[in-house]
């Protein structure tokens, strides 16, 4: 009897743990890949030490394992584009306290090489109001010098002409120092289609020494006219019902590395994204679920570089754009509590409107918020040709670390996760 009842409750907690794992499933490979791709094996998803070709082969496994098959004989397609990198010593020390790059201080991602000592001239408001002033400060020789103003002051009235001497350096200063009075630093990528001949660099406030005299920068650069990336795609054929197609884009890529330490993991951004479009490839890969079309997945590459993949791979398509039916991007979807936001929900009316029934019906989310046309992802390159597609992101306050080394996968919520991917489903399945 003892032996019988103890198989018994083993049995039950066998069922149970089943039971959980497939609850759990989404968001335990969900964590899975956000916390793998957002590691240093994967140095930021960036152009130093071939952190995105890397994470491209990486994807492209999971496709084949998942039954996506190439539209040729290789997930990849290829192209260029100019970069600027940092792969190695990056250093800033104001007049003798040293700064650590990512979290005090960033350069601008078209910085040159430098290993210079600078005077700082301090800007302050009244130098713009005055343009008198202002000049009388100008014509002084600047080479030597970094001209420092707080980074406010690319608001306002201000704001064209303190851009204007980021750009053009019409004072001919040896560059310049912005300072930053809040808690975070973000950096982009996008200007680092090309090298300037002066540093930009931003400083957190809180950060810098009482005086400010002089600053010794270093900086290791190194300018790539035509660096190889790939865009990674492939399809899931359907149960064969009807000749449309449906497309799921994510980017991939991130920033990579600011210098040999600073490595900006890009969790949220967007190793979340490609992770739900992977899960979504899985399960429609299960021949219990096939779709009723063929179904087009697509990791996009220099998506921070300026939607770059998405581009290339809109004006050189493996497949015709005419046959999609509806394409959905998804680009950082870690969190979920207050809902998601549907880019292109206004243009796209009748699938906005879908998404909403499903989601009152079931109860999955909070809210499913809309929003008019914005360029702001993947989606826009295909929209612009005549694609009906729209770009879904999570919302919610429980997480909000963006474009800096702070955004690790342990900590992304996936508040949601698991229910945005039942909507996900249950409208894909609706269309």
């Amino acid at each position: 009897m003892k032996k019988t009842t103890l198989f018994i409750l083993c049995l039950l907690q066998f069922w149970a743990g089943t039971a959980f794992e497939a609850k759990s499933q989404n968001p335990d490979y969900a964590r899975y890949i956000i916390e793998r791709l957002s590691s240093q094996e994967f140095y930021g998803r960036g152009y130093v030490n071939y952190g995105s070709k890397q994470a491209s082969h990486f994807i492209a496994r999971q496709f084949s394992e998942k039954g996506v098959m190439p539209f040729t004989d290789s997930y990849s397609q290829e192209f260029t584009i100019p970069v600027n990198t940092f792969p190695g010593t990056m250093m800033l020390n104001i007049s003798g306290r040293a700064l650590d790059a990512g979290a005090d201080f960033i350069v601008q991602a078209d910085c040159p090489e430098i290993n210079r000592v600078f005077d700082i001239r301090h800007l302050d408001s009244t130098d713009f109001v005055n343009a008198k002033k202002l000049d009388k400060v100008l014509r002084k020789d600047m080479k030597n010098t970094l001209l420092s103003f707080d980074k406010k002051l690319l608001k306002g009235a201000t704001a064209a002409l303190a851009d204007s001497m980021l750009k053009a350096n019409f004072p001919g200063a040896g560059g310049y120092l912005l300072i930053n009075s809040g808690n975070r630093l973000t950096w982009s990528v996008s200007p680092g289609y090309r090298q300037l001949g002066w540093p930009v660099v931003e400083v957190l406030e809180d950060a810098l020494p009482a005086k400010r005299e002089a600053a010794a920068l270093t900086v290791d650069a190194d300018f790539f006219p035509e660096y190889r990336i790939e865009n990674i795609s492939g399809v899931l054929k359907g149960n064969g019902s009807t000749d449309s197609l449906i497309v799921i884009t994510a980017h991939y890529d991130h920033l990579g590395m600011m210098g040999r330490d600073a490595m900006f993991p890009g969790a949220n951004d967007n190793a979340s994204g490609i992770a739900m479009m992977l899960d979504i490839a899985g399960y429609y890969g299960d021949s219990a679920n096939r779709a009723a079309c063929d179904m087009i997945f697509i990791a996009f590459a220099g998506e921070e570089m300026g939607l770059k993949g998405s581009e290339y791979f809109a004006a050189n398509p493996l497949f015709p754009l005419d046959r999609v039916k509806l394409l959905i991007n998804l680009d950082m979807v870690g969190t979920g509590s207050e809902g998601i936001t549907v880019v292109n929900g206004t243009i796209f009316r009748n699938y906005y409107d879908r998404l909403v029934k499903i989601n009152a019906g079931n109860e999955y989310i909070l809210k499913v918020a809309e929003r008019g046309e914005s360029c702001n992802s993947d989606h826009c390159p295909f929209y612009r040709r005549g694609v009906p597609a729209i770009f879904i992101y999570s919302l919610g306050k429980e997480y909000l670390e963006y474009h800096n080394i702070y955004d690790q996968g342990h900590k992304v919520p996936l508040s949601e996760y698991e229910d945005i991917f039942r909507l996900l489903r249950d409208f894909i399945d609706s269309i």
